[in-house]
């Protein structure tokens, strides 16, 4: 039909495509082939070109509008550009894909008599091949524009496939109506049909079902015939999806796939691969369903030819393709990178740490291959001793591993080697050197002992230390010696350092004659010590010389031993012809007292005999040494004085009292020479101790000669207390002068600040608990005043003391 045209412009284009509606005829549900035949009518911004001839019975026109039963080929449907009655659409193909800018369509106005509008013979079909033929389709009616009533005559176009022959209907289907919309609504629909054998064109027929009137408008685009296979897939015999990832230098462990085909027809096949997933290349004699993939060493893509003749296999028209089953070759990680060994801490645990890339992980084992996997999943790992650990890396998102594991080492803790002495004498320096493991390692030490001193806590690489001990067996200083690095202690080492106290021993030898005649036999110097434990040594001059008159001095000198102190010894030796003994002149002895034994020999080592021989401890007397005959020397007389006790008796008076320079001055009976003791302190000659404190005291008399008994007494020293606290506590509740009662007549009367008189206290009432009348006095100074008797004479004091609560 005509349709009136109204002319408007429009400024603004509005382009709708529907990719999604589907008509009822029915498409491939298989794998689809390459396009065989496309006819999406050209490009560009003119008329035409007309069809072919025979391929409609429309007339074409190139200017102007298409009446009732004319057709053209135009870019877009409302080729009027201000008719409001057909709707703007670009052609089907999009402007970004190929052919699609400015692409063209065939827009048809319908003849009002149903009837046949288009026919096309398809050449280079595959016989014995199943195909699907397409087109897309749309009402170009504006049901909006109110050009018809209501939406206008729907479109209906009937889809029929004939052999090439022309006698056989292969397929058919129609559109049912499409009703005009106020936007613009592809619609595609298709036939799948199956070539005869023998035959490789069909002839594609269009007709028209619409009724005439206004409406049965309508554009046709991208008409296409491909070959439609059944749904061809790729699987894993083994496993699921349609993928595998292998890692690098691993055999495949399910390597086994097959093609599986939908439907009863049977079907022929031509497996392939890639490297891009783009470019297949077929693998040779793999030309049945099932295929075993080989040992690779790159990413392959495999998938399957398909077709139902082997004659259409190598056609891409008459063959499809499966599915793409991938198989992702990975590359193998590099081994981690280690952070450095550790060292065994004692103080703390010590991980060991590796990196690795984004995407990885890291998996601990006990050996270099193979071995025990301690700990999966993490960069860093707690050894639970010392040695080699091995890190392999894993990629997360396939587990492929490195080829290689990296060692990383727990080294042993830091340890501490020392020199120099252990043993030492007293006030001897240590020096002790300290060497570290590791020579950045840090030496602090800590210094304990019971019983020596000089030692203290340190740090460095040395310790210098004098130390003292003042026992009598030995002391031990125990060093602990920590090194640390980085905050990681190592193994303490202990040294103990054993201090012997230096020995003094005078040396000790049997009697040696100290005399001897001219020319006389002398005796051999001995060339060792008498001591308990012997002590060698040396003479000089080594032998006694008696041929020259004299006094020659002869020394020993000691082999010292370690922390021994020994002083060499002399001994003077006089060769002559007139000697004296040196015996002591005198001898004092107390009366009763057992006496000294005389000796035989004298010092000097004169030899001889006593007259009297034994001393008399009762009486005082003389007593003459004789020498031995030969002996060149001269007799000795020595006096022994017996001596008796003279104290019989002491009294004492104490001065000064209630001060703090209290003195004693003691009398002993009868008077003489006499040594005073006060406490355990020293002896002196003087009788009198001052600044005596108050309290107990013991004082003792004896005689200078030591002769006799001593003579003790206890006193006590009176003073009085500077405060006390009446609080009930049991504790200094109340106020007393203790030892007052050794005087005679005494009387203490206790005055507050003002002087009123508060108590008085005498032998019958000591003391004073704070309260007059009764009450409780307050917290203040009071006064006191002492009446007593001293040396015969009357005596006042007074002082003040504290009331504290």
């Amino acid at each position: 039909m005509s349709l009136k045209l109204k002319e408007f412009y429009f400024f603004t284009i509005l382009l709708f495509y529907s990719l999604f509606s589907y008509g009822q005829l029915g498409f491939c549900n298989g794998s689809s082939g390459a396009p065989i035949f496309l006819e999406n009518f050209g490009s560009g911004l003119d008329y035409g070109p007309a069809l072919p001839t025979g391929v409609s019975n429309y007339s074409y026109v190139n200017t102007g509008f298409p009446q009732d039963g004319q057709y053209t080929l135009f870019h877009r449907t409302n080729i009027i550009p201000n008719s409001p009655n057909w709707l703007f659409s670009l052609d089907r193909t999009p402007d970004n894909e190929v052919d699609g800018l400015n692409g063209k369509c065939l827009i048809v106005n319908a003849s009002n008599s149903p009837g046949q509008f288009y026919r096309r013979t398809v050449t280079g079909l595959c016989s014995n091949t199943r195909f699907e033929f397409s087109a897309w389709v749309l009402n170009i009616y504006n049901s909006a524009s109110g050009g018809c009533s209501g939406t206008g005559i729907p479109i209906n176009v009937t889809f029929e496939i004939w052999d090439q022959t022309d006698t056989i209907l292969l397929q058919s289907g129609n559109t049912g109506n499409i009703a005009g919309t106020s936007t613009p609504i592809w619609n595609q629909f298709g036939l799948v049909f199956t070539m005869p054998a023998g035959q490789t064109s069909a002839i594609l027929k269009m007709r028209n079902n619409g009724a005439g009137g206004c409406g049965n408008d309508l554009a046709i685009d991208d008409i296409m015939f491909k070959a439609c296979g059944e749904n061809s897939a790729i699987i894993n015999t083994a496993t699921t999806g349609s993928a595998m990832t292998v890692c690098q230098n691993s055999s495949i462990t399910n390597p086994n796939l097959q093609v599986v085909t939908t439907g009863s027809i049977s079907h022929v096949y031509q497996w392939q691969q890639s490297n891009d997933n783009i470019n297949f290349t077929d693998i040779p004699g793999e030309n049945t369903a099932n295929y075993t993939i080989p040992n690779i060493t790159t990413t392959t893509y495999y998938r399957v030819k398909v077709a139902q003749d082997i004659a259409n296999l190598n056609n891409p028209f008459c063959s499809t393709f499966s599915d793409i089953y991938s198989v992702i070759f990975i590359p193998l990680p590099n081994a981690p990178i280690s952070n450095g060994d550790q060292r065994f801490c004692t103080n703390q645990a010590t991980s060991l740490s590796v990196s690795v890339l984004a995407g990885e992980s890291v998996n601990w084992y006990d050996s270099s291959t193979n071995g025990n996997l301690l700990l999966a999943n993490s960069n860093t790992f707690t050894p639970p001793s010392i040695g080699n650990y091995y890190a392999e890396t894993v990629t997360i998102s396939d587990g492929c591993r490195s080829t290689t594991r990296t060692t990383v080492t727990l080294l042993p803790a830091i340890s501490v080697i020392h020199s120099g002495p252990t043993t030492l004498c007293t006030n001897s320096n240590t020096a002790i050197s300290l060497v570290a493991s590791d020579v950045n390692a840090t030496l602090n030490w800590t210094a304990s002992s019971t019983d020596v001193t000089g030692f203290s806590n340190g740090s460095g690489t040395s310790i210098n230390q004098t130390l003292q001990y003042n026992g009598t067996t030995t002391g031990t200083v125990t060093y602990v010696v920590i090194p640390i690095l980085n905050g990681c202690t190592g193994t303490p080492q202990t040294i103990v350092v054993t201090v012997t106290p230096a020995t003094t021993i005078a040396l000790v030898f049997p009697p040696i004659t100290t005399t001897y005649c001219i020319n006389a036999t002398p005796e051999v110097l001995p060339t060792s010590s008498s001591n308990t434990t012997p002590i060698l040594g040396t003479w000089n001059p080594s032998t006694i010389n008696t041929t020259t008159s004299g006094t020659t001095t002869y020394t020993f000198t000691p082999q010292v031993g370690s922390c021994q102190n020994i002083l060499p010894y002399q001994i003077n030796i006089t060769v002559g012809n007139s000697f004296s003994p040196d015996f002591p002149s005198t001898i004092s002895l107390c009366t009763g007292e057992t006496p000294p034994i005389l000796a035989t020999t004298s010092p000097n080592g004169i030899s001889g005999t006593w007259s009297p021989g034994i001393i008399d401890n009762l009486v005082s007397g003389s007593y003459t040494f004789t020498p031995n005959l030969g002996s060149c020397a001269n007799p000795q007389t020595i006096a022994v004085s017996i001596l008796e006790s003279q104290l019989q008796d002491f009294f004492y008076l104490i001065s000064d009292i209630f001060t703090n320079n209290q003195s004693i001055t003691i009398t002993a009976i009868p008077s003489g020479n006499y040594y005073y003791q006060l406490d355990n302190g020293a002896l002196q000659e003087s009788n009198i101790f001052e600044n005596v404190s108050a309290g107990n005291h013991t004082i003792t008399v004896m005689d200078q000669n030591g002769c006799g008994n001593f003579l003790s007494e206890d006193i006590f020293v009176i003073n009085y207390p500077n405060y006390f606290t009446p609080n009930g506590d049991g504790i200094n509740d109340f106020w007393t002068i203790v030892g007052m009662n050794s005087f005679e007549n005494w009387k203490i009367s206790i005055f507050d600040r003002y002087g009123k008189l508060i108590t008085q206290l005498s032998e019958t009432n000591l003391s004073w608990d704070g309260r007059y009348n009764g009450n409780q006095l307050p917290s203040s100074d009071y006064w006191f005043t002492i009446d007593y008797q001293e040396s015969n004479a009357t005596k006042k004091f007074r002082a003040n003391f504290s009331l504290i609560r």
